[in-house]
């Protein structure tokens, strides 16, 4: 990796909460509705790459669930507990993350932050060990990201140099599968962020994104 690239919490430390309003008006609302209408009442739930803690934990601490937010980035550690004081945040990278008291989810949703500074294959093992935080009896997966497959590519994203890395559609929803999830959906879109209205870069900084959600639900592994 190229020193002079930003690494995941110098990069969303340098975007900050304006994070939210590029991408506010993106697929997860219609996603984080099917959520709801899957969770039963006082469910607990696990956000990974929670950012400004708006929409995903506050749509679902407001709906009376107990939403655990984490991210490496500070700023957006500080933002999300400012928006969302009915919910808990812990500042650190997926990498180091261990539930608290072997504490198993309800739902574990990943919203676009298993891009930046991570690999191929610690894609592939991390959506493995989302499988083991989930509770047995159909623990649900949400998965959205971008599926430009390549390993460890140094792109320039709004404005900012980075190494980032993702799979295929075909490839990401393998991956969850492989894990031993069962796939209910998938569904695709686009969604151009609005980076420079937002004062994250120029206009000619901001491409538009292919994004895939994948709804898995964890399987009961029989002896």
């Amino acid at each position: 990796m190229s020193t002079d690239r930003l690494n995941a919490e110098a990069l969303f430390d340098s975007v900050g909460p304006a994070y939210e309003a590029a991408f506010k008006g993106s697929g997860q609302q219609a996603s984080l509705d099917w959520l709801l209408a899957q969770l039963p009442a006082h469910s607990s739930v696990l956000d990974i790459g929670c950012g400004t803690g708006r929409p995903v934990v506050a749509v679902l601490a407001d709906a009376g669930h107990t939403v655990l937010g984490i991210d490496v980035s500070g700023a957006m550690i500080a933002a999300a507990k400012q928006n969302v004081p009915n919910a808990t945040f812990e500042k650190v990278d997926i990498k180091d993350f261990s539930p608290p008291s072997r504490q198993k989810f309800d739902a574990i949703t990943v919203y676009f932050s298993l891009i930046a500074s991570v690999t191929q294959e610690e894609i592939r093992k991390y959506i493995a060990k989302i499988y083991t935080w989930l509770k047995d009896d159909g623990g649900i997966f949400l998965f959205a990201t971008v599926p430009i497959p390549g390993d460890n590519l140094e792109i320039t994203w709004m404005g900012r140099p980075i190494v980032a890395s993702s799979l295929s559609a075909d490839e990401i929803v393998e991956s969850v599968q492989a894990a031993q999830f069962e796939v209910l959906k998938t569904e695709s879109s686009t969604f151009l962020p609005k980076a420079a209205e937002a004062g994250i870069c120029d206009k000619d900084e901001v491409w538009e994104e292919p994004h895939l959600f994948v709804y898995a639900k964890k399987q009961i592994r029989k002896p």
